[in-house]
């Protein structure tokens, strides 16, 4: 029998059209062109959102495993009828995704169908998604392959063309795509294969509204009709759906409650290291539980595959909005990120996230680190001091000198006062209002003069910096999105940054110093690259050097997270691991249990940043290092900080000789309202060495 080939076909004859150009030659075709996998992706990105569009994951599987081997078809490497799909080829292609699925295909006793194939390689849908996404942010295409927010950079947006390998520009899939549904556009072959795959796991549906579907209907349908493997990929998805239709539904399990005390419940265990006290409960109960803190009982999602659920359906499940009401009311502001949801969030992220990049870091550099070197000079010889108030002036200061141009040095107490009380009024809803009112109504005061004369010193000329700031994009946002950030809610934006660094950023500071202290070994390998990175002149791009420094602070993040547990509530019904989560409960997602577990990162007690050396690589396992969160709302300012908190250390190591006081001291952490160092944690500047 004659097979049919699955390379992608020829184009329909379209008699008005005309007969459609040659295609150029095979190599000079193939040394730019993406794969199907990585364009079948690019459809899917809902540019409101920035996120891939909500699609069943088991679909999306069977797609993503039916581009592989449609790639593999476009190699020559296999060959397929309707019957049997074979390898006539087994040589490696040097490609990560490709390899592994051809090198399986060829061990096969046997020659099976196409649709076995598709439903056996979507058991790889995760990895080839993810090693996709990296190679679209590493052609430029996508800013970022984050488990939250994606987006195609500007240069591919403006034009609607990717850059290429060999310098030439491939059309936007969405515009080829939608072209051949409405325009009448003749298919390439390459189109033929998307419109199959994007069809097969529900993408037209959720893409285009209701009538213009019902257009394109036809016409999809004589598309997907020219490719096997595309019609294979759809056989699967309708068995699996059919299959799943007739499988007995598992009966839904009560989740369990974790041993708590009378009255208090586990809040005791929660303020000690919630992190840990989770992870014990995970181990002990399962990735579904309740707890009891005080009045309030919550249900808690945890472990890898809560993580990888949070990534994926974290828009559809999970709203912010409830928990931080309380602190954006109480900041006289309807919106801060934490409480954003929807196009909205995904608004503001996109607008502020260039001011709290590492590009924007890197530009600013050379303040950056005067104002550490300042601060670090100040600090006061032979006496004992706690670095977490010191840590807290130098990352406010940082702050506010790079995202707003003004010192804020005098407000830090004030700040700190503010975050502190709405924390632990608002948001862990531990404490009354009503003991702290005046104090905080006076911090409030002071704190909204100062972002005033922020505001004012702005004015409508904008940034004060040559790089442009913080504040700068804020007053710009104002001005063309007065509903998105209206003038009522500027002041509260004005000093976010500020409010956000002192609870994340000085914090981890203060892990890290208490890190390299208590290890010695450890604090003579981060002062001996602190000096290589000072010496001849230090720079943003020098950064990189300090490997040791950078692993202490990953593995100090890994035990002492900023951030252990998130606060959520179930914004639609869903089902997880056998349990129902009804809309409306209230949930803590404490993404840091992976960090806990030996499964993840063996003997998790123990300090050690050869986790991170690249033959370990422990931090590269999906979905178990996440300090920054997951989701949508992980840390906008992520990247800011890594490099923050990587200088901040460098400094204060080269430029103080410390120890503990008292030398022997063993860490006592304070978990509410954040995770930071007791404040017993003290230390001694034995000498400065350098003004």
């Amino acid at each position: 029998m004659t097979r049919k080939r699955t390379r992608p076909p020829p184009p329909p004859q379209d008699p008005q059209a005309g007969a459609p150009p040659p295609p150029p030659p095979r190599r000079e075709r193939e040394a730019h062109m993406l794969r199907f996998a990585e364009e079948l992706l690019l459809l899917l990105i809902d540019e409101a959102s920035g996120s891939l569009a909500l699609v069943p994951e088991r679909d999306l599987n069977h797609a993503l495993a039916g581009a592989a081997l449609m790639d593999l078809a476009h190699e020559n490497r296999i060959d397929t009828d309707l019957k049997q799909l074979t390898v006539v080829d087994s040589a490696p292609l040097g490609d990560e995704v490709l390899d592994p699925v051809l090198a399986h295909l060829a061990e096969s006793a046997e020659p099976r169908a196409p649709e076995h194939w598709v439903r056996h390689f979507a058991q790889d849908g995760e990895r080839i998604r993810a090693s996709s996404l990296q190679r679209l942010v590493e052609a430029g295409i996508l800013r970022s392959a984050d488990e939250g927010e994606i987006e195609t950079t500007t240069a591919v947006a403006r034009a609607k063309r990717y850059p290429t390998v060999d310098g030439d520009a491939e059309q936007e899939v969405r515009l080829r795509i939608m072209g051949v549904l409405f325009s009448g556009d003749v298919p390439g072959p390459r189109d033929v294969v998307i419109i199959c795959l994007a069809d097969a796991c529900g993408v037209f549906k959720g893409m285009l509204a209701k009538a213009e579907f019902e257009e394109a209907r036809e016409r999809i349908d004589m598309v997907r009709r020219l490719d096997l493997i595309g019609q294979a990929v759809t056989q699967a998805v309708r068995k699996s759906e059919e299959e799943e239709r007739k499988a007995p539904r598992p009966r839904l399990k009560t989740p369990p409650m974790a041993k708590g005390m009378p009255l208090i419940g586990n809040a005791r265990e929660a303020s000690i290291d919630i992190g840990r006290f989770m992870a014990e409960q995970y181990v002990e109960l399962g990735p579904v539980f309740k707890v009891r803190i005080l009045r309030r009982t919550l249900l808690v999602l945890a472990g890898e595959e809560a993580n990888r659920f949070v990534n994926r359906q974290g828009r559809r499940c999970f709203s912010s909005r409830e928990p931080f009401q309380g602190l954006a009311e109480g900041l006289n502001t309807h919106r801060i990120v934490l409480n954003m949801e929807g196009q909205e969030h995904f608004a503001i992220r996109k607008a502020f996230a260039p001011a709290l990049g590492r590009a924007r870091f890197n530009q600013c550099f050379d303040l950056a680190n005067e104002v550490v070197h300042r601060q670090v000079a100040a600090l006061p010889v032979g006496r004992p001091l706690r670095p977490l108030p010191f840590l807290q002036q130098v990352v406010a200061e940082q702050m506010g000198r790079i995202l707003a141009n003004r010192s804020a040095s005098g407000q830090v107490k004030d700040m700190a006062t503010i975050l502190d009380i709405l924390l632990k009024t608002k948001v862990t809803k531990q404490l009354p209002m009503l003991p702290f009112a005046r104090r905080f109504k006076k911090a409030k005061e002071r704190v909204k003069t100062v972002a005033q004369e922020i505001l004012d010193a702005h004015g409508p000329g904008g940034s004060l910096h040559d790089c442009g700031d913080f504040i700068s994009d804020l007053i710009d946002l104002n001005h063309r999105d007065p509903q998105l950030i209206p003038e009522t809610d500027m002041h509260a934006w004005a000093v976010a940054p500020y409010l956000a660094g002192l609870e994340t950023v000085a914090n981890t500071c203060a892990f890290n110093l208490y890190a390299v202290l208590k290890h010695q070994e450890l604090k003579e390998k981060v002062v001996a690259e602190a000096d290589a990175f000072f010496s001849g002149g230090p720079s943003a791009e020098k950064l990189a050097q300090l490997d040791v420094t950078r692993r202490l602070i990953m593995e100090s993040m890994r035990m002492w997270p900023a951030a252990p547990v998130l606060f959520r509530v179930a914004a639609n019904s869903f089902d997880f691991a056998g349990y129902h989560v009804p809309a409306g409960t209230p949930m803590f997602l404490p993404q840091v249990v992976t960090h806990h577990l030996a499964e993840h990162f063996p003997e998790p007690d123990r300090f050690d940043i050869d986790r991170y050396l690249p033959e370990r690589s422990e931090h590269r396992q999906p979905h178990a290092y996440v300090p920054f969160g997951v989701g949508v709302h992980r840390c906008l300012g992520a990247g800011f900080a890594d490099l923050q908190t990587l200088l901040i250390l460098a400094v204060v190591m080269r430029g103080a000789e410390m120890e503990l006081h008292p030398q022997d001291y063993d860490l006592k952490v304070t978990n509410v309202p954040t995770p930071r160092p007791a404040k017993n944690f003290k230390i001694k500047v034995t000498r400065l060495r350098e003004a």
